[in-house]
């Protein structure tokens, strides 16, 4: 076998498509050796900035094989059946005929003698290179092939010899040929071999291996927070990033000027991460720290320091920014941005901002007092905490700010809330509106956050604008989703619909769809199921409770106790038998049995024990029970009959030949089904 290695030396790879551009690339690669019988080991592919790198030893000739290739039916036209013939240069007599699924095909055996590896290897690198998928790409120049940014070389060597071809598509020849780092070495060199090719790109300043750029960071962090005795703060996102944006990691360390110090953490970190790509450090302590860590692609004669020196003027011209936007924004209560939002269209057909705010405020007035005898977090206070959040939730929107960094909205605004002396609960609901249901921190926060979220399905659904399939620009089944979660972690008691139709009737026009409300429900039901099916919840459970109610928490109770009692042995079996009787009484409706018949023992005792069932489920509606102590009592009763309806199948034929027999025991089954039916629909 003889080395092959392939570098294909683009300009700047965005970091975020580098990942999966590499992992696709092998497999096309690895694929088209399948296709051709072309052996390969050591398999190995790297990815940069600037270069898509594979290296494999290849067999030096293909394997000698035969293919079979499908036509047409033969029943197809005759013109089809001939064209397929003309194509592959042959007659009728040269195909077999083979059965696929009730369906004869024509088919042709292809012999492919083995050929030399390298007259493979232009066909192979041309096909992969173009069937490489990009979430966008470009074409440039006057060619017409698209790819993620334009190829600048094509390195291909096998067997220390060029592979040698022309990739007329972007006007480029294959050469043994690459360059270095962009600033620290640009100078061409000749490569025979992946070992050279590695040895060559360390001495030019490029480390190619993704995962050895990780290393050499997180080295020199950890370097970093020994010495000066902090810890940075590493998230998996930003590092991925980082190390797509370099070649040739330099890891630096830059300061803060302390009049910074007194923004909030988020107003120093956002401009750190988000738009410079630097890690915000911590002390001992935990305190936000006046350094960031960054990680440079470039090695300085001076150490890195007037790199560290750019780096610093960048960030601290942002940060003077924000402390000016911070500064501005205290200078007036945040109560006073909302008349702002009047200028800021939340959608053509729904208003403004302002607008949508009056009617959340409303909408959690009313939620307030409905729910407010069936939820003990809700007090004579509650209703002013939800409109004081509702009014102050969005103001920071025409912050100065908000307007400057996007990322922070409804962070500043509890920022802003909390120096303003706000009500710890509002600061906190307005920090968390953004985040899903099992993330917020407090039942005010998560009752506001529900509210706000049925008053926007409902608001868009009325106007059409509902998921279409993948299209989902509102996020609606998020916000579905986090009505579900929010009931289920504070165990929220409430009515959906009378919520939807509260805020259907506040809307705005008259071209609205009347039935948003049966629709939102709709919605919101089949997105409980996936989440039920998803914590583990049998398939049948969940449609049967869901078709039976519309109380989410009831449903959430309910479903844990099936799903933990159906899950033992003898619940499995009851479901198993309650599922088979259901089957073969299919329409039957009649319940009449008469005791006469019986021929076997397990009839007797069965049709026993429906009668005590159906007692004793009488006696437990009858006492003083919550819903869901009644429910898994009257479970636990249904459980306690497995044993004879397991006998009963094992030892009763209900498909009888005599016609009064098999009428009398589809008739208990029927009765069985029935009284099961009451506690699980």
């Amino acid at each position: 076998m003889s080395n092959f290695l392939l570098e294909v030396l683009v300009e700047e790879i965005p970091a975020r498509f580098q990942a999966g551009a590499i992992a696709e690339f092998e497999k096309l690669m690895t694929a088209e050796f399948d296709r051709q019988k072309i052996e390969y080991s050591d398999v190995r592919s790297f990815i940069s900035p600037r270069r898509i790198v594979f290296s494999a030893d290849l067999s030096e000739q293909t394997q000698d094989f035969q293919e079979e290739k499908k036509g047409p039916q033969v029943t197809a036209p005759s013109e089809v059946i001939e064209k397929f013939l003309k194509a592959n240069g042959i007659t009728r007599k040269d195909c077999f005929e083979k059965t696929i699924d009730k369906k004869t095909f024509l088919f042709l055996t292809i012999h492919h003698s083995a050929e030399d590896t390298r007259d493979c290897l232009a066909e192979i690198i041309k096909k992969s290179i173009t069937s490489l998928s990009w979430k966008k790409s470009m074409h440039w120049g006057s060619h017409q092939m698209h790819f993620v940014r334009p190829i600048r070389n094509i390195l291909a060597v096998f067997g220390e010899r060029v592979v040698d071809f022309s990739f007329d598509e972007i006007g480029l020849k294959s050469t043994n040929q690459t360059i270095g780092h962009r600033f620290l070495a640009p100078a061409t060199f000749s490569v025979r071999n992946t070992e050279e090719y590695l040895r060559k790109l360390k001495e030019n300043f490029v480390v190619v291996d993704r995962e050895q750029r990780r290393k050499i960071v997180l080295d020199e962090i950890k370097s970093i927070e020994q010495k000066h005795g902090i810890s940075v703060a590493v998230s998996e996102d930003l590092m991925n990033e980082v190390i797509g944006l370099v070649e040739y990691p330099v890891v630096l360390m830059g300061k803060v000027p302390s009049k910074f110090m007194k923004l909030p953490e988020e107003a120093i970190i956002t401009p750190m991460k988000v738009h410079q790509r630097y890690f915000p450090t911590r002390d001992k302590d935990g305190k936000l720290a006046p350094h960031f860590v960054f990680v440079a692609n470039n090695s300085a004669i001076d150490g890195g320091k007037t790199i560290i020196e750019g780096n610093e003027r960048v960030l601290n011209a942002r940060l003077a920014d924000a402390l000016f936007f911070f500064e501005t924004d205290l200078q007036k209560p945040l109560e006073s941005h909302l008349n702002s939002l009047k200028k800021i269209t939340f959608n053509v057909k729904l208003g403004s901002v302002f607008d949508r705010i009056q009617r959340v405020t409303s909408l959690c007035r009313f939620a307030a007092t409905e729910l407010k005898s069936q939820n003990s977090f809700i007090d004579e206070n509650t209703e002013d905490l939800l409109v004081r959040i509702a009014t102050l939730a969005k103001c920071d929107l025409s912050t100065s700010m908000v307007y400057e960094f996007t990322e922070l909205q409804g962070i500043m605004g509890a920022h802003y809330a909390k120096i303003q002396g706000e009500n710890p609960e509002v600061c906190t609901a307005i920090r968390e509106q953004y985040l899903q249901g099992d993330e917020l921190s407090s039942p005010i926060s998560a009752f506001y956050s529900l509210v706000d979220k049925i008053e926007l399905i409902t608001s868009f659904f009325a106007i059409g604008k509902e998921p279409t399939g993948s299209k989902d620009p509102f996020a609606l089944r998020r916000a579905a989703i986090s009505i579900l979660k929010i009931i289920k972690k504070y165990d929220i008691k409430v009515d959906l619909e009378k919520l939807s139709r509260k805020a259907f009737e506040q809307l705005p026009g008259r071209d609205l769809n009347s039935k948003t409300v049966e629709r939102v429900i709709a919605f919101i039901m089949e997105r409980f199921k996936v989440l039920l099916k998803d914590d583990g919840i049998d398939h049948d459970i969940v449609l049967s409770l869901i078709s039976s109610s519309r109380d989410i928490l009831l449903i959430y109770q309910k479903s844990a106790i099936l799903n933990e009692i159906m899950k033992t042995p003898k619940g499995e079996k009851l479901m198993s038998g309650y599922k088979r009787a259901k089957n073969i009484i299919e329409n039957n409706a009649t319940t009449e049995i008469n005791s006469s018949l019986f021929s076997e023992d397990a009839e007797e005792i069965l049709f026993d024990k429906i009668r005590k069932l159906e007692t004793l489920l009488s006696e437990i509606e009858q006492q003083e029970l919550d819903v869901c102590a009644q429910f898994e009592k009257q479970v636990e009763a249904c459980v306690d009959l497995e044993d004879s309806i397991s006998a009963f199948f094992d030892k009763v034929l209900v498909n009888t030949e005599n016609r009064t027999v098999k009428q009398n025991r589809l008739n208990m089954l029927t009765k069985l089904v029935l009284l099961f039916s009451k506690v699980v629909p």
